[in-house]
C-alpha cells in the first residue's frame, strides 16, 4: 500500500479481494487475512470510516443477486468468515492484554472490530424492508450468518435485531422467512422474563403454523432443545411434508440424544410413526435411528432396549424388532438362546426369541430358526411349566408378565416345524389342557387355539377337540344349562325382541395389558352367584367357539360336531337376555354363516333387525357380518332372501354411514361399503362413493392412515 492516495489504496486493494473472494472458497482464510491487514493499516492511518464504507459499498453489490448464483454465495460465506476472524482476533487481543501492559494500538483496534460490526450490522438493517424480495432475501441471510458470528452488542442493536428478524417471520417470501428463522435461533436464550413474546414461543408458532415446509424444517434444524420445545418438534413426524418427517429421525432425534429423555409414550408415537410412514425414505431414517442410535444408548444391549420399550404393553415392538433384524445382520449371526434363558424367562427375553423367531420364518431362515430355538418337545414342556405358574401366583404384577410369557411361548411353536410327531403329540395335548381352564385369559386362548389347529392332523380332529373342551365346561353350569338351552327349531322372534338391549358391558379388549383386565382367576374364585358364573362359563365358550370357526374352512354341514354346537350354544347363546353372551353369539352365528350359504340366508333378517334396534355394539357387528357374508356368497344371497335385495342391503349401510352420532358406526358402514365396491358387489353407485369421500374428510383428525 503506497502513500500517495491511501484512500484510493485501500479501496483497490478491498476490491481485488472481494475479487478473489468470489472464485473459490478454499482461499478464503487467507483473503481474510489479507484483508484484516489492510483494515488494521486503515485504522492506524485515519482511514477507517473509508474502510467501512467501501467494505460496504462492496457488500451492496452482492443483496440484488438471486440465490442461484455461486458467486453471491461464496461472497456472503467470505463476509461472514471475515466477521468471525476479526471477532477471533479482537477475543485474542483481549486475553492478552488481561496478561500483559499493551499499546493503545492493540486497544483502538479491538475498538475499530467493534465499531466495524456495529456499522455493518446497522447497514444491512437499512435493507430489512426493501421492495426487492432478493435484496430482504440477502440481508436476512447475512444478518443471520453475522450473529452467529459475533459476540456482545449493544442492546439497542439487539434490540432492533430482534424486531427486524420477527417482521420477516411474516415475510410474504418463504426464503425470507427461512433466513428470518436462523436468525432468530441465533437469539435463542437470551429473552427476558417479562417479554410478551419470547423467541422460542415465536419459532414454535412458526413450526406449527407456517404453510411452507422449508420454513418448517428450518425451525425444526435449529430449534433448541429442552424438555419445552421436543414434544412439539416429534410432533412434526406426522407433517405433510416427507422431507421434514424425515428430519425428525436423521436430525432432531439425534440432536436430542438419549431416547430414554423421552417417556414412554413419545418413544411408542415416534417409532410408530417413523415405522408406518408411507414414504420409503422416513421409514428408512426412522429404522437407522431405532437400530443405530437407540441401540447404541443402552450399549448395545437389545435387553434394556426392549425393557425401555415396555413390550408388555407395546404396539409397535414387534415391528421394530423385525426392522432391527433386518437393518443388523450383525445381531442375528451372534444371537444365543441357552437353555438357561428359557429356564428363567422374562418378558424382554420371551419377546425377544418370537421376534427373532418370526424373523426368521418370514425369511426362510430355518436352518437358523431350528439352530437357535428349542425342539418343540422342550417348547412343549416350558408352555405346560409357565401354564402351571398362573394357577399358584396371585401377585397381580407377576401374573400379568407370566400371562405375556406363556403367550409368547405359545406364538413361538406357531413359528416351529411340526415333523416330530412325539414334540406334535406332546404339544397338541399340552394345548387342549390348557384350554379346558376356564379362568385361562382370552387372549392366551385364541393363539393356544391357532397353535392347536396347526398340530392338528384334519380339521374334523381340531373340531373335535375343542367342541369336547366346550362340553367339559358347560357341564359345570349345572341346571341352568336347561334354562338356557330351548328348542333350536323354534324361529328366532324372541331373540328379534331382545336385542335391543342397552349398552353392552361385553369386553372389547383394548390391545393394552392391565393389572385388572388381564386375568380372572380371582374373580371367578369370588363369584357365589351361579348366574354369573353361568355367564362367565358361556362367554368363554363362545369364545373358543370363535377362536376355532375362524380356523375352519370346511362347510360347515359336513360336520356334525359343529352343527351340534350351533343348535346347543350359538343360537341359544342369540336367544339370551344376557348382552355380552348374545352379542357374542351374534359373532359366532356371523361365522356359522360364512362357512354355510342356506343358514345365512335363514338369519340374514336377524341380522338386520339387529341392526336396525340394537345399540350401538351391535350396530357394528351386523354391518360387519353382513359385508361379510355378500362379500363371501355373492349377490346371490341378497336376491334369493324373501324381500332382501341389494337395494336394501344399500340403504342400510348408508343409513348407518350418514348417522351423526355414533363414529364407530359411521367407520363400520363406511369400511364395508368401500369393500362392497373392490368386490364388485356395489358399482358406479355415485351416492355412496360421495357418502364415503364426505366421511372421509370430515373426519380426518380420527382416521389414522398408515
Amino acid at each position: 500500500m503506497t502513500a500517495n492516495d491511501p484512500s484510493s489504496t485501500i479501496a483497490s486493494a478491498t476490491s481485488h479481494i472481494f475479487q478473489d473472494a468470489q472464485r473459490s472458497v478454499t482461499s478464503h482464510r487467507k483473503l481474510c487475512i489479507k484483508l484484516r491487514a489492510i483494515q488494521q493499516h486503515a485504522t492506524s492511518r485515519g482511514y477507517e470510516e473509508e474502510f467501512n464504507r467501501k467494505f460496504a459499498t462492496l457488500l451492496n453489490r452482492v443483496l440484488p443477486i438471486k440465490k442461484s448464483e455461486p458467486a453471491a454465495e461464496k461472497l456472503v460465506k467470505f463476509c461472514t468468515q471475515f466477521v468471525e476472524y476479526i471477532n477471533s482476533q479482537a477475543h485474542d487481543s483481549d486475553s492478552d492484554v488481561e496478561m500483559m501492559d499493551m499499546d493503545d494500538e492493540v486497544e483502538s483496534t479491538g475498538t475499530a472490530d467493534s465499531r466495524f460490526v456495529e456499522f455493518l450490522l446497522k447497514h444491512l438493517l437499512k435493507g430489512i424492508e426493501a421492495k426487492s424480495k432478493v435484496v430482504r432475501y440477502r440481508v436476512c441471510q447475512l444478518l443471520a450468518s453475522i450473529v452467529q458470528s459475533v459476540g456482545e452488542i449493544d442492546d439497542d442493536l439487539f434490540q432492533e435485531l430482534r424486531a427486524a428478524f420477527v417482521r420477516r417471520l411474516h415475510d410474504r417470501e418463504s426464503s425470507v422467512r427461512v433466513q428470518a428463522v436462523v436468525g432468530l435461533s441465533r437469539l435463542q436464550g437470551t429473552d427476558d422474563e417479562d417479554e410478551p413474546e419470547p423467541i422460542t414461543e415465536l419459532l414454535l408458532n412458526t413450526l406449527q403454523h407456517d404453510g411452507k415446509a422449508d420454513v418448517r424444517k428450518a425451525v425444526l434444524l435449529n430449534l433448541d432443545k429442552s424438555n419445552i420445545t421436543i414434544p412439539y418438534a416429534l410432533e412434526r413426524a406426522r407433517d405433510v411434508d416427507a422431507s421434514t418427517r424425515r428430519c425428525v429421525y436423521a436430525r432432531v432425534l439425534s440432536d436430542i440424544g438419549d431416547f430414554r429423555l423421552l417417556s414412554i409414550g413419545m418413544r411408542e408415537k415416534i417409532l410408530s410413526w417413523g415405522l408406518n410412514d408411507r414414504d420409503l425414505a422416513v421409514r428408512n431414517a426412522a429404522v437407522k435411528a431405532f437400530a443405530s442410535g437407540w441401540l447404541e444408548n443402552t450399549g448395545n444391549d437389545i435387553l434394556e432396549l426392549l425393557e425401555r420399550l415396555d413390550v408388555l404393553n407395546s404396539n409397535v415392538a414387534e415391528q421394530a424388532m423385525k426392522e432391527l433384524f433386518g437393518y443388523r445382520q450383525d445381531l442375528m449371526k451372534n444371537l444365543r438362546f441357552p437353555d438357561t434363558l428359557w429356564a428363567n424367562l422374562t418378558a424382554e427375553t420371551v419377546f425377544l426369541a418370537r421376534c427373532f423367531a418370526a424373523y426368521c420364518r418370514e425369511s426362510c431362515m430355518d436352518d437358523v430358526l431350528e439352530d437357535r430355538m428349542p425342539e418343540v418337545t422342550k417348547l412343549g414342556s416350558y408352555i405346560e411349566k409357565y401354564s402351571e405358574f398362573l394357577k399358584v401366583d396371585d401377585n397381580e404384577a407377576t401374573t400379568v408378565e407370566q400371562e405375556f410369557i406363556l403367550e409368547q411361548l405359545i406364538n413361538i411353536t406357531s413359528n416351529m416345524d411340526f415333523s416330530d410327531e412325539i414334540g406334535r403329540r406332546k404339544l397338541f395335548n399340552v394345548i387342549r389342557d390348557m384350554l379346558s381352564e376356564v379362568t385361562l385369559p382370552e387372549n392366551i386362548t385364541k393363539h393356544a387355539v391357532d397353535v392347536l389347529r396347526k398340530v392338528s392332523i384334519r380339521e374334523r380332529d381340531f373340531c373335535q377337540v375343542l367342541i369336547e373342551t366346550i362340553s367339559d365346561m358347560r357341564d359345570q353350569i349345572g341346571h341352568h344349562e336347561d334354562e338356557l338351552k330351548e328348542d333350536a327349531d323354534d324361529s328366532f322372534h324372541s331373540a328379534l325382541s331382545a336385542v335391543d338391549s342397552p349398552t353392552s358391558i361385553a369386553s372389547k379388549g383394548s390391545g393394552r395389558r392391565s393389572d385388572t383386565g388381564s386375568r380372572q382367576s380371582s374373580t371367578w374364585s369370588s363369584i357365589e352367584s351361579p348366574s354369573i358364573r353361568e355367564v362367565m362359563i358361556n362367554m368363554k365358550c363362545l369364545h373358543i367357539a370363535q377362536c376355532m370357526l375362524e380356523n375352519i374352512e370346511g362347510a360347515l354341514k359336513d360336520n356334525l360336531a359343529l352343527m351340534s354346537m350351533l343348535e346347543d350354544l350359538v343360537i341359544p347363546s342369540v336367544r339370551s337376555h344376557d348382552a355380552p353372551v348374545r352379542e357374542r353369539g351374534l359373532r359366532c352365528l356371523g361365522l356359522c354363516c360364512l362357512l354355510d350359504k342356506e343358514l345365512s340366508l335363514e338369519n340374514i333378517v336377524l341380522f338386520m333387525h339387529c341392526f336396525n334396534k340394537g345399540h350401538d355394539t351391535v350396530q357394528v357387528e351386523a354391518l360387519q357380518i353382513i359385508c361379510d357374508i355378500v362379500i363371501s356368497h355373492g349377490k346371490a344371497t341378497l336376491n334369493a332372501a324373501d324381500g332382501i335385495d341389494s337395494e336394501i342391503i344399500r340403504k342400510m349401510f348408508l343409513k348407518g354411514l350418514n348417522r351423526s352420532d355414533s363414529f364407530e358406526v359411521q367407520f363400520a358402514a363406511a369400511l364395508s361399503l368401500s369393500k362392497l365396491i373392490m368386490a364388485e358387489v356395489i358399482t358406479d353407485d355415485e351416492e355412496v362413493t360421495t357418502a364415503i369421500g364426505e366421511f372421509v374428510s370430515q373426519n380426518k383428525a380420527r382416521l389414522k392412515w398408515n
